[in-house]
């Protein structure tokens, strides 16, 4: 009788364990975040707008005028605009993974093929950012001396971390 009782005992906490994970997971999906994955479980980057809130935070403080706010807003739209028109596309995206997993299960290992194929995606990279330095630099131009002052004290600032 002991036997059957343990044996109960157990069954009911694995099942209210298995209950109450259920439960803390779907209260952390509540919020819209899916632990780092955004939309479609595709992996993004902690907190707002990803890595592009830091290019918010740049110019937070800096008291923009209506106008600079608005020319800022501009710059940054065009611009995620063409980084969207530049990414690659859904095949190509395919194509990339099926050559990395070609490299990596082929008999005859090409290490020319893979530092080809490599540096390709390095200045992929590179180019991108280039573009993101691009844009900093002319919403930088959109401020007046004295936020340019304010600017490169709170950058140092910030980077002195």
């Amino acid at each position: 009788m002991k036997k059957n009782t343990l044996k109960a005992g157990l069954l009911a906490i694995v099942a209210s364990t298995a209950l109450l994970t259920a439960g803390v997971n779907a209260g952390n999906y509540q919020d819209g975040s899916r632990d780092g994955h955004g939309k479609n479980g595709h992996h993004q980057m902690h907190g707002e707008r990803a890595g592009h809130n830091d290019l918010r935070k740049m110019f937070r403080g800096l008291d923009l005028t209506d106008e600079q706010k608005t020319e800022m807003k501009a710059l940054f739209s065009a611009h995620r605009e063409q980084m969207q028109q530049n990414r690659p596309s859904k095949e190509a995206r395919a194509a990339q993974k099926q050559q990395m997993l070609d490299f990596i299960t082929t008999t005859n290992f090409n290490e020319e093929a893979v530092k080809q194929a490599l540096a390709a995606k390095q200045e992929a990279r590179q180019q991108k950012a280039v573009s993101i330095i691009k844009l900093q630099n002319q919403a930088y131009q959109l401020l007046t001396p004295e936020q340019q002052e304010k600017f490169k004290q709170r950058f140092a600032k910030h980077h002195k971390r």
